[in-house]
């Protein structure tokens, strides 16, 4: 059976997919061992200009340094259709302050701050919150930006960190925007 977004005749991309392979999109990975589509890596992309309707990133762009953050939407901006969307999920800081705050337990935040570290590219270089995301997304060519529901789209069905919670907390921060 065909996902939504295969009957809708759009190309999809997912970045950095790690074993959640999405139906109807093209999944990418660096890590040969979780079989995806294409192996490859999430910055720079190896697709030509204005390809996809959709590109998707779940916990991927919190692994860079921060001074690469604006390159890097660029670039996923780059491989977007115009009135394409770049849908992105990365940890919450405001939420893991939250979490913090209520438990004075830093095991329940160390994993979504610093990454497992559970192999080689499993590290997080920085952190996000709502108006620091949003501004670089509108630096990046995206308008639009706002958050958007994991229930209420075209991948809802499969879980990923996106719909993770911590002591009935959302940890991530899903916002996505459209090219210009």
């Amino acid at each position: 059976m065909k996902s939504s977004i295969e009957k809708a005749g759009k190309l999809c991309l997912h970045l950095g997919c790690g074993d959640v392979l999405l139906l109807g999109f093209i999944n990418t990975d660096i890590r040969e061992e979780v079989n995806p589509d294409k192996i490859s890596l999430v910055y720079p992309v190896d697709y030509d200009d204005n390809m996809f309707d959709l590109v998707y990133a779940s916990h991927i762009l919190e692994h860079f340094p921060k001074k690469q953050t604006l390159n890097i939407l660029q670039e996923w901006v780059r491989v977007l259709k115009k009135e394409g969307i770049l849908r992105l999920s990365v940890p919450n800081f405001e939420a893991l302050i939250e979490i913090y705050r209520q438990t004075k337990d830093l095991d329940h935040i160390i994993g979504p701050m610093y990454g497992k570290q559970n192999y080689r590219y499993n590290y997080h270089n920085t952190v996000f919150d709502y108006r620091t995301l949003k501004n670089v997304m509108e630096k990046a060519g995206l308008t639009a930006v706002h958050w958007w529901d994991f229930r209420r789209t075209e991948h809802s069905e499969y879980w990923d960190y996106s719909q993770a919670e911590t002591k009935g907390i959302l940890i991530s921060l899903n916002l996505e925007g459209r090219k210009k």
